[in-house]
């Protein structure tokens, strides 16, 4: 008791003297952590924009199958599928790897027959010269297409940033019948609701037994669709279920589309709201900001804060538990 006493007061003083000397800004925190912490290795962490105890997690998916794809991302890996919203991170299991949405410009290649295959039809490589990870911030250069992607996050939504070329056929790909180690698809539907709207849900059975996810995209561009909602034939002969939306539309040179996502285990209206209230703009730096201030005023990654920047090696990133950020990951909000 004495010690839990202890331990309280060296907690407070803490925190007074913080508050004591730094300004109402605060230190920013957020400079010391390092994303790409876990993802190398057998670390099974994931690099993507993130807030504290958030239930959605946007981060870049390089590989599908084994071990090293618990996270969806693997720092070895030089090929990126897409952008899905639900991560596990450090897990020694698998699963999510829900709502994938991936830029893409000139002609849409979208089926991949090979079951063993890393790569889906419409991976682009990527370069880690090109790519930057921040609390609550993620950027890479897609070299296939030529676009900047960027992603920012609250608790409840994603917002995304893709900058593209010129180009008269832009698009999006929403890849719903994908999953990480490509799980039992028992359900699922997509839906356009309007030319800038689309919103859907899917049932899993993998480590999660009974899994929905619901989600709602809101886009800043018009657009014109396409849904494929057959099924394909493998090369080993299985038959599996396709659920897939291929949106069009033209661009301008270094045009920006802003994407707004939202997801929910209850029901699609829950994840259209949880958009519309946390992301009611398109001001994406705005969301950047909030979130790593979010991450600045998290009491745990105080505690955490290493005495010195971890820097990375050239070829992988180290696995270690001085990172402030791998306290933050667990999901607590599940609306």
């Amino acid at each position: 008791m004495k010690f839990k006493t202890f331990l309280a007061g060296c907690l407070g003083g803490l925190l007074s003297l913080n508050s004591c000397t730094n300004s109402p800004d605060m230190t920013d925190y957020a400079a010391y952590v390092n994303p790409f912490i876990g993802t190398g290795g057998h670390g099974h962490t994931f690099p993507g924009a993130i807030v504290p105890h958030g239930m959605i997690s946007p981060s870049p998916d390089t590989r599908i199958d084994g071990w090293d794809a618990c996270s969806g991302y693997y720092y070895a890996d030089s090929t990126i599928n897409g952008f899905s919203h639900t991560h596990l991170s450090g897990t020694g299991c698998c699963d999510y790897g829900d709502v994938l949405l991936m830029p893409t410009v000139g002609k849409q290649q979208y089926r991949t027959t090979d079951p063993q295959s890393q790569r889906l039809a419409y991976a682009s490589s990527f370069s880690h010269k090109n790519e930057i990870a921040e609390p609550g911030y993620y950027s890479v250069f897609l070299d296939t297409y030529q676009v900047k992607a960027e992603i920012s996050s609250t608790k409840r939504g994603a917002i995304h940033r893709y900058t593209f070329p010129e180009n008269t056929e832009s698009g999006f790909i929403i890849d719903l019948d994908y999953s990480l180690q490509r799980q039992t698809n028992s359900e699922m539907e997509i839906e356009v609701i309007s030319d800038t709207e689309i919103c859907g849900h899917k049932k899993t059975t993998y480590w999660a037994f009974d899994q929905y996810i619901n989600f709602y995209a809101k886009f800043s561009k018009p657009f014109s669709y396409t849904l494929v909602t057959d099924s394909i034939t493998m090369d080993n002969g299985k038959r599996l279920p396709v659920c897939k939306a291929l949106l069009h539309f033209n661009t301008n040179k270094d045009e920006q589309v802003l994407v707004k996502v939202g997801v929910s285990a209850v029901d699609i209206a829950g994840a259209r709201k949880n958009v519309e209230s946390e992301i009611p703009g398109w001001d994406f730096e705005k969301a950047r900001k909030d979130a790593r201030h979010g991450m600045n005023i998290f009491p745990k990654l105080i505690l955490q804060l290493p005495i010195k920047k971890i820097k990375p090696s050239s070829t992988q990133p180290s696995i270690t538990r001085e990172s402030v950020q791998i306290c933050s990951l667990m999901q607590t909000d599940v609306i």
